[in-house]
């Protein structure tokens, strides 16, 4: 293959021409190039790209905003804003919840909670120590993460009920925790660190100081795999024949089960209708699932079958019943001879 000499970079002054100056032809090059070299500029160079990338279309703008959210500096607030009070677009408020003086996000928070949501906007608000955090617009591990990164306090009952009404919501919704799950070897117990969500809830947790919290969290945790790895179902599962994911999916749905019948009667709601009965009848499903996938065993005989007349009796009363059939038999030369059908076969 012949060498190809890699051509050289062509002036970013020359690009930006190109680049703003739409009836050029040359927009996507001159684009795709000082996206790639971006990174490398020298800061004045970087400054004209992203005002120049400011006065362009929507994607070339969130581009922009992408970049200034890492880097930023003072001399985009005024474009920005202008940019904020023109589009009001998502990736661009980012940056006004981030960047902004704190009197101009209270001032915005309506406008930009309804457009950036609640959880980035709460942590910047949080800053101050008298703002109330609305805990209702924010998930469980939402709400943490707003703890930890403003260095707000939680007290352990509060981290107990928050780790264990999120288990809860897992063991209802098991489907969606099926392929979130950590796979283990077989004849392993399933843990509650085994489920990603809950995993790093425990961190969190911890990286707030609640130790206690943690010990106890692993505590219930250790109880509940020694019941799941003496019961019934895990025992008989590792007798079964069947493939590693299959295996996976059941060890999953009887894993949910037994942390679910762990729970606190406080955790667990009377709208429930025993959601390990859903799992069990899942891991049914999932059983049954394999036998598809086999060939089907032929139909026992039939004493019926067996003593009905053979087929050449059958077509001669078919014949005599109807003269169209006997015109169509003796069209293929058939007759009740069985020395002429066996010499006209072709086979």
């Amino acid at each position: 293959m012949p060498y190809q000499q890699i051509p050289r970079n062509r002036p970013i002054t020359t690009l930006l021409k190109w680049f703003s100056d739409k009836k050029s032809g040359k927009v996507t090059d001159a684009r795709k190039e000082i996206q790639r070299r971006f990174d490398y500029l020298d800061w004045r160079d970087q400054k004209r790209i992203i005002l120049a990338f400011f006065q362009s279309g929507k994607s070339d703008r969130e581009w922009a905003y992408g970049k200034i959210y890492r880097q930023w500096d003072d001399c985009y607030l005024e474009p920005v804003k202008a940019l904020w009070e023109k589009y009001h677009e998502n990736v661009c408020a980012w940056s006004v919840v981030q960047h902004f003086p704190i009197e101009y996000v209270r001032q915005n928070a309506a406008l930009l909670e309804e457009v950036n949501g609640y959880y980035h906007l709460c942590q910047r608000l949080a800053e101050d120590a008298t703002y109330q955090i609305d805990k209702s617009k924010l998930r469980n591990k939402e709400y943490l993460l707003v703890m930890l990164n403003t260095h707000r306090k939680v007290n352990e009952e509060e981290a107990k009920d928050i780790f264990f009404e999120s288990l809860h919501n897992c063991c209802m919704t098991y489907p969606e925790w099926l392929f979130r799950a950590r796979r283990k070897s077989r004849g392993e117990a399933f843990s509650v660190e085994d489920i990603e969500h809950m995993r790093s809830l425990i961190y969190i947790i911890s990286l707030l100081g609640l130790d206690d919290v943690v010990e106890f969290i692993e505590d219930w945790n250790e109880h509940a795999m020694f019941t799941m790895y003496h019961c019934e179902e895990l025992n008989g599962l590792d007798k079964e024949a069947i493939s590693d994911d299959e295996y996976h999916d059941k060890r999953v749905a009887i894993g949910l089960k037994y942390l679910y019948l762990a729970l606190d009667d406080k955790y667990k709601k009377p709208t429930d209708e025993l959601p390990f009965k859903r799992l069990s009848e899942t891991v049914e499903r999932i059983g049954k699932a394999q036998l598809r996938n086999k060939s089907e065993k032929p139909a026992p005989e039939n004493d019926e079958y067996k003593n009905s007349p053979d087929a050449p009796e059958i077509l001669d009363e078919m014949m005599a019943k109807n003269p169209a059939i006997a015109k169509l038999v003796s069209s293929f030369t058939l007759s009740d001879n069985q020395e002429t059908i066996k010499e006209d076969l072709p086979f």
